[in-house]
């Protein structure tokens, strides 16, 4: 089931409920607990049993870590998965195996996690930013394409908050470059688009499985491709001992070296995410089930908008359920939040920062400790990116709820649409 789109909402009522904050009565009864655990019990027992007999690291990955591995590239439709200790690893794995250098160019959205820039700075490229389709707040692939110069060494996409980008469309501009494309897809575990799971359009897709993530090892990652040869590199980066043994392609005869830091994760998160992927199936289709509830309450809700997921996509993992306050309301993200806390919403402001008004990021050169106080620079105004000054400081989160009661969520709707009301009814009388 389509979330239903919201974009054109029928005008409210000019009689706007009392809002709690002046006296009136909350719109949510009671708060409630998530009830479901990225981490169960007995997902620890082989823990347990690792520490009875003192062992604490997989070093050329094990019993423990290829089966995960195995199980992790069925589920992405790739040949081949590589766990590491972080996404941010994945990323900078990838970046590199592809072939990303010091001077190169990597596009990448303006609106994602700092990690994903970060990896790009690590191979000593510079960051080119693109501007966000407002519909979807997935990267704009015509502004992709304008972005793309001799310097342009990989395109990396992020599949923000589990909702999958244009891949059919970005993949042919990928093609039509001759560039390599990598997925960034941390908060999209189990997403789908065009029947295809994420990470298996790009050359190497990356999933996070920090704690906050659908499929959790508390800190963890895992890099999936099909490339045998891609693999390879990655495991050369960060990987020493398993470079000797685990190679797809038998591409280096690096003994037990490898050229950078070691990215192998730590064996007791493999249970832990083990868990978590098996009950991947179950918590996306709760997820799915409690965002479309939300979006079926919340359809005529002046000024407030659901980002929309693209016809032949399938969402999965849902770090958060993310709504786009419009302009036509009177008031600040900050006046709406503390509004809609009050009625009992958890909700909270979107904490992602356009990336490209980071100084941190809008510098070139070799990533040394210097770009620390290079960073304190004037460098002057940002690159107008029109569609991410539209929505910067208007995205509002709830937390990705999983197994809470139907009428809790759609009470969590009309406090929020009780709270639009009532700004978009200031805002006509203004």
């Amino acid at each position: 089931m389509k979330s239903p789109n919201v974009n054109t909402p029928a005008p409210p009522s000019r009689t706007a409920e009392k809002l709690a904050i002046h006296g009136g009565p909350k719109a949510v009864e009671k708060p409630q607990r998530d009830r479901w655990r990225s981490v169960r019990l007995l997902d620890t027992l082989p823990i347990l049993n690792y520490v009875r007999i003192d062992k604490t690291t997989a070093v050329t990955g094990g019993e423990c870590v290829r089966p995960f591995e195995q199980r992790y590239a069925r589920l992405a439709c790739s040949d081949y998965a590589l766990a590491m200790n972080s996404g941010t690893a994945t990323i900078h794995s990838a970046l590199f195996a592809v072939g990303v250098g010091p001077g190169d160019e990597v596009i990448l959205p303006t609106y994602t996690f700092n990690a994903s820039a970060a990896a790009v700075r690590c191979c000593g490229a510079n960051c080119v930013f693109c501007d966000i389709d407002l519909n979807t707040l997935n990267a704009d692939p015509e502004d992709i394409e304008r972005k793309i110069t001799p310097r342009t060494k990989a395109i990396l996409v992020v599949h923000i908050w589990g909702n999958p980008a244009k891949l059919d469309v970005i993949k042919r501009i990928a093609e039509k470059h001759s560039l390599p494309l990598i997925e960034d897809c941390s908060h999209a575990h189990g997403a789908e688009y065009l029947g295809k799971s994420v990470g298996a359009w790009g050359d190497i897709g990356c999933f996070s499985i920090q704690a906050s993530k659908a499929v959790s090892g508390g800190e963890c990652g895992i890099a999936v491709c099909s490339d045998p040869v891609l693999y390879d590199r990655m495991l050369a980066l960060g990987h020493p001992f398993r470079i000797r043994v685990n190679q797809k392609a038998a591409s280096f005869d690096l003994g037990n070296s490898v050229l950078g830091p070691k990215y192998r994760p730590h064996m007791f998160a493999i249970p832990l995410a083990s868990g978590g992927l098996r009950r991947l199936p179950k918590l996306n289709r709760l997820r799915q089930r409690n965002w479309d509830i939300l979006c079926e309450e919340m359809a005529d809700t002046p000024g407030v908008r659901v980002p929309e997921t693209l016809p032949d996509a399938v969402r999965g993992g849902f770090l958060k359920f993310v709504f786009v306050l419009e302009p036509e309301l009177s008031c600040h993200r900050d006046e709406f939040l503390h509004a809609a806390v009050a009625e009992g919403v958890p909700l909270k402001p979107d904490l992602y920062s356009p990336l490209h008004k980071q100084n941190i990021f809008r510098q070139e050169g070799p990533l040394t400790a210097a770009l620390l106080e290079a960073a304190k620079n004037d460098f002057g105004p940002p690159e107008h990116l029109p569609n991410m000054d539209i929505i910067e400081d208007r995205v509002i989160a709830l937390p990705p709820l999983t197994k809470v009661p139907e009428k809790y969520l759609r009470e969590c709707a009309r406090g929020i649409k009780k709270v639009a009301h009532h700004f978009y009814a200031a805002g006509e009388c203004a």
